[in-house]
């Protein structure tokens, strides 16, 4: 028998306390690495950015399976199924966000190292590589930004229906969309302005 199986009411309290440890931490190191990128401070906030989001991760997933032990086998999710629905799909949303984040910088690291190593023939291929670079930090920043708003707005959102009415958080889930597009823009077309500076500066100096 599986051992959630086997927890009694006194084991409910820790296992919450470990999902509430997982699930604010994921929420707080969003929120640190969305006003902290690798360039802020003139690079010192770099490894604060990565190291937080390596432990972010874990402590994400951690609150992600705790969150479902909790929501679907101990927490008699039949009562509030609506709560219980809603809840797991912000922590999928959360798992999924996560791992596309983390893919995306992992090959944007990948192409950097091949332009760091000098690992192409001509300009094109270096203007080639620089934008594939690119594009794999715009997905990761728009995962990270999109995990903050829905993935850990959602969960926010559902308690907050608790309390006002889900049927009042329908206009509010129409705004976190709007909400992540106005976070994202300004931060990709920085990076963007700051790319083609930097060709343009290139050009000059050719």
């Amino acid at each position: 028998m599986p051992l959630f199986f086997l927890l009694s009411q006194e084991h409910i309290k820790p296992l919450l306390y470990v999902h509430l440890i997982g699930a604010y931490s994921i929420y707080l190191v969003c929120l640190h690495n969305t006003l902290f990128t690798p360039s802020t401070l003139g690079g010192a906030a770099r490894p604060f950015h990565i190291w937080a989001g390596r432990i972010g991760i874990l402590l994400g997933i951690m609150g992600f399976y705790t969150g479902i032990v909790l929501t679907w086998f101990i927490l008699e999710p039949a009562q509030n199924l609506g709560f219980s629905i809603g809840i797991t799909y912000g922590g999928i949303a959360q798992m999924h966000l996560q791992f596309l984040g983390y893919r995306a910088i992992r090959r944007f690291q990948k192409v950097k190292a091949k332009i760091e190593a000098g690992e192409f023939e001509n300009q094109r291929e270096l203007l080639s590589l620089e934008d594939e670079q690119d594009e794999y930090l715009v997905i990761h920043i728009t995962s990270m930004i999109n995990l903050f708003v829905f993935a850990c707005g959602i969960p926010a959102l559902m308690r907050l229906g608790e309390v006002i009415g889900y049927i009042f958080l329908l206009p509010l889930i129409t705004i976190m969309p709007c909400v992540s597009y106005f976070m994202v823009r300004p931060i990709i077309e920085r990076m963007r302005t700051k790319r083609a500076s930097e060709r343009g500066a290139g050009d000059i100096e050719e």
